[in-house]
């Protein structure tokens, strides 16, 4: 709410004030209406500073703007180059330990939810390894069809099961877990690194007769 062009308040769904303001400036999209304000329709917030906060926006459009020309998607994976992480001296402390998250099986979109940070941030940083020449992209993963899914999951637990009985359940979401994936996105790129971490766990012959098991899915 405006009066005499000075920001009085600001709501979201949510908030008011300057709780409202500080979370929208943490937001990668959305949509503001301007409009002067009336008496009675809302309470002013002496902490909201009008020119703090306008020009943090015209900076975060511009921010916005430098993401969507290096990141078109949030199904992007990207690798990052370990060797070369550790020459780059602009990256700070934070950015070091996002790069941890690129390991090229990661998406953009599993990155935001790992990183437990405002998206903002997180595609701000992202763009910090891009331009840095940390992150590479990678190719997308290929989401297995809910049909060859589900016919690759039934099989691994029965050859399990005829390899270690009841531990099969425990042995299958162990190796999900080393490969960083689930039964729910499991991808064709998944299906070698997990039947190799799952092969940990059994015989050699059986690790063998496993793999050569999974290559059809392959």
């Amino acid at each position: 709410y405006i009066k005499e062009g000075i920001i009085e308040q600001v709501e979201t769904k949510s908030l008011k004030g300057k709780a409202a303001a500080s979370l929208s400036m943490q937001w990668i999209s959305f949509t503001s209406t301007f409009s002067e304000g009336q008496p009675g329709q809302y309470t002013l917030d002496p902490q909201i500073d009008t020119m703090s906060l306008l020009s943090f926006l015209e900076k975060t459009v511009k921010n916005i703007e430098i993401i969507n020309n290096h990141i078109s998607s949030d199904t992007l994976i990207y690798q990052v180059d370990k060797e070369k992480l550790g020459k780059v001296s602009n990256l700070n402390e934070k950015d070091q330990k996002m790069a941890l998250l690129f390991d090229g099986k990661n998406t953009i979109a599993d990155i935001v939810t790992l990183a437990g940070n405002a998206e903002l941030a997180v595609l701000t940083r992202t763009c910090r390894l891009i331009i840095a020449g940390v992150a590479k992209e990678g190719l997308p993963k290929t989401l297995l069809a809910a049909d060859k899914r589900e016919e690759f999951l039934d099989g691994l637990n029965d050859q399990l099961m005829d390899m270690v009985g009841p531990a099969a359940i425990v042995v299958i979401e162990d190796g999900f877990d080393t490969v960083n994936s689930s039964p729910e996105t499991l991808a064709k790129e998944d299906i070698a690194p997990l039947l190799e971490a799952i092969g940990q766990s059994i015989s050699d012959d059986e690790n063998n007769t496993l793999k050569v098991w999974g290559t059809k899915f392959m």
